[in-house]
């Protein structure tokens, strides 16, 4: 089991300190990866949560050189509604200048009107969506011309260097919480990124493919808010949450369901608050899924 750390790049909370400080903890205390969230040009009616956001590019490139060891993730680009080229180009200058530390997950997000503000077709991003991810795998497969063609995007001969550090390109994984999701992920990717619910549900959606994932390595990432300490927390929350046992117990049964990577977004009210859990975390509850 990994874990990976949501940073606070989005909401009432996010700033410079509280991306790096929080950047720099997760790494001092042994977790696998930090994670930055991604939106770009929310509409009012839409910008509730994400509103105020750190562009994720940018700022994981500032992660890239003020950490050593530690994981890069996105969770998740928006992949529909950026250049799949220049994505492509991004993504390998940062493996390669972060020395093969980048995870990606990808997905097609939600908002028709961040779409419509970014001139992007909402109707057509899950079409744009597999074209964007083979034009990725076309870019990181390691040779310097490169050519594709497809519905929405096409280019002849083009030259692409320097390639990523690691072969094939960072992992891919596929965000989403849909059954078509999942046949994405299987399909195109390394990996399915959902966002919580429950282990029977991930058990559930995870029964018919059994004997596809399980022939070769396939990550099942699930992304889940996390909190420390006696909570009440309604019946259907998908929040793990209550004491060290109980969270080690819920953990289990997500991995038990077929998760073999959490990653964590801690409900806190600080920026203390947050780095006492990490640390409480991965000293208290981490150790009981280490091999």
């Amino acid at each position: 089991m990994k874990f990976g750390l949501v940073l606070p790049n989005y909401g009432p909370q996010a700033s410079r300190f509280a991306i790096i400080d929080s950047a720099i903890a997760a790494e001092n205390n042994g977790f696998d990866s930090i994670w930055l969230t991604d939106h770009l040009a929310l509409p009012e009616a839409d910008a509730n949560v994400f509103g105020h956001i750190y562009e994720s590019l940018t700022t994981i490139s500032y992660l890239a050189a003020s950490t050593r060891t530690i994981k890069l993730g996105l969770s998740t680009l928006v992949l529909p509604q950026r250049n799949p080229i220049e994505v492509a180009k991004s993504l390998a200058t940062l493996d390669n200048l972060s020395g093969g530390r980048l995870i990606v997950s990808v997905g097609i997000g939600w908002s028709k009107g961040e779409y419509q503000n970014l001139g992007y077709d909402f109707h057509t991003r899950g079409k744009r969506m597999n074209e964007a991810i083979k034009i990725l795998r076309t870019c990181w497969r390691g040779q310097r011309n490169v050519s594709f063609q497809g519905e929405f995007y096409h280019f002849d001969n083009m030259v692409f260097s320097p390639t990523p550090v690691q072969p094939g390109g960072p992992p891919l994984w596929v965000a989403g919480d849909s059954q078509k999701a999942l046949k994405r992920a299987i399909g195109l990717g390394d990996g399915w990124h959902p966002n919580a619910s429950s282990p029977m549900e991930l058990l559930e959606s995870l029964h018919d493919v059994q004997s596809i994932i399980q022939v070769r390595p396939f990550t099942i990432a699930v992304r889940s808010g996390i909190l420390l300490g006696d909570h009440h927390e309604p019946e259907r929350s998908t929040v793990i949450s209550g004491n060290k046992e109980q969270i080690i117990q819920q953990i289990n049964d997500y991995q038990s369901a077929g998760m073999n990577y959490a990653v964590l977004n801690f409900k806190v009210n600080s920026q203390s608050e947050r780095e006492r859990a990490i640390k409480q975390f991965m000293h208290e509850i981490a150790p009981a899924f280490r091999d």
